[in-house]
């Protein structure tokens, strides 16, 4: 063979091998890296503490915050960001000297279904952290093509046009065994700005969709007189159901729940623009509580799953009983019958357009909410845990089967076969 001939045929071999070789140094079917911990109440609790770093009860005008997160702490939010929006699986590991990243991303068309396996290691640089490694499953990158490549991912990411904000807010960042430290110069109105925008993109809301529902609920302060709430669900599910006649039911639902929730609850849900509007006096079964326990589980569950939901109520409950309001069953109720409602309004299209069919114009609030008048409630810590046993105790195990019967017997629930 001719040697130009053989060059020629080497330039494009190579590169084709090279890009194989890629592909099966980074590149598996399965996930090398998965996360099973379960989303518990000490999670919960863990991720309130974190919350409470950033935005302490009490308003601060601290020119500098400090905030800590442990290992478990990075690895629980990384694993429900990457879980909630399907892209994969993280591992975190802190030393003195490292921040190492071990992530299993979940790839597009065409490797659907397929991993990309990489492990990233950030190293301090004075006061902040650089990229010191990145390997693609077994194969290291050199450094003049990590941090490009890494820069490419974060731009792409949900957070990308904030992280120039929030890096200039970075001072300090300082590792230690299992911790990092973060130093800020705190803007307060920037972050929760940028946590809105992050986290309406991980909500998947359209702003438009949102601002409709939140047209109809800020009118109702101007009604009298004012509509009870059987009748507004009736009024915005026939809304939704009109609105929904050329475009997505499910993300109309979504939209319709947060906007319901933000009003009920008198807060928002990570989502700007919304009013400072609280309709107190909206009652669900005589009480208004139950209203804002429905409302804001079933939006938890629109947005982010029925185990989060089902999860943050139960939280809630167990934290009254330590010198709250007691454990209250029907409280539970209200809490599991939102989180089901939100799931069966938002879980396909055609969950969504029958369930607005049911309760367009409808005031009949039994079609979404069981009996809870009957249900304990008010319970110190030592009545729940001897009557009861406490969270998954015998009386306790009881109820709660005789709460999911009943939901599970709401009209709401029963699927009209097409």
């Amino acid at each position: 063979m001719r040697p130009r001939r053989l060059v020629f045929l080497l330039a494009l071999v190579l590169p084709v091998a090279g890009l194989y070789g890629l592909y099966r140094a980074a590149i598996s079917e399965q996930p090398r890296i998965v996360h099973d911990q379960e989303l518990g109440p000490s999670s919960l609790e863990q991720g309130r503490r974190i919350y409470r770093q950033f935005f302490p009860v009490w308003p601060t005008r601290e020119p500098v915050r400090r905030v800590q997160l442990t290992t478990q702490d990075l690895d629980l939010g990384l694993n429900y960001l990457l879980g909630r929006t399907r892209q994969g699986y993280a591992r975190t590991r802190v030393t003195g000297d490292e921040l190492r990243l071990d992530l299993s991303l979940r790839l597009e068309s065409p490797l659907h279904g397929r991993y990309l396996n990489l492990t990233l290691g950030f190293g301090p640089a004075g006061s902040r952290l650089q990229l010191t490694r990145l390997r693609l499953g077994s194969l290291p990158l050199p450094g003049a093509l990590a941090r490009p490549l890494l820069d490419h991912v974060l731009a792409a990411s949900p957070a990308g046009e904030h992280l120039p904000l929030l890096e200039g807010m970075l001072r300090e960042v300082r590792l230690g065994p299992g911790r990092v430290q973060l130093v800020l110069a705190w803007d307060e109105d920037s972050v929760r700005a940028a946590i809105d925008v992050v986290g309406r993109q991980l909500a998947g809301v359209d702003p438009q969709q949102l601002a409709a529902y939140r047209q109809y609920l800020m009118g109702l302060a101007v009604r009298r007189p004012r509509p009870d709430f059987g009748t507004v669900m009736g009024e915005l599910y026939a809304l939704a159901w009109q609105r929904s006649a050329q475009g997505d039911a499910a993300a109309e639902n979504r939209a319709l729940l947060i906007a319901l929730a933000e009003i009920a609850n008198g807060l928002r849900l990570g989502l700007p623009g919304a009013g400072a509007l609280h309709l107190g006096d909206l009652n669900l079964a005589g009480r208004g509580d139950y209203v804002q326990h429905f409302t804001l589980s079933a939006a938890l569950a629109a947005i982010a799953g029925e185990e989060l939901a089902d999860r943050a109520g139960l939280y809630k409950e167990v934290r009254d009983t330590h010198g709250g309001s007691g454990f209250s069953f029907s409280d539970l109720a209200a809490d599991r019958a939102g989180a089901r409602f939100g799931i069966r309004s938002t879980a396909t299209q055609t969950d969504a357009r029958q369930v607005q069919a049911l309760l367009a114009g409808s005031r009949d609030t039994a079609l979404y909410l069981p009996e809870v008048r009957d249900l304990p409630e008010f319970l110190p810590e030592a009545v729940f845990e001897g009557r009861y046993g406490g969270v998954g105790g015998a009386g306790y195990v009881r109820l709660l089967a005789l709460i999911e019967r009943r939901i599970a017997a709401l009209p709401v629930h029963r699927r009209v076969t097409q």
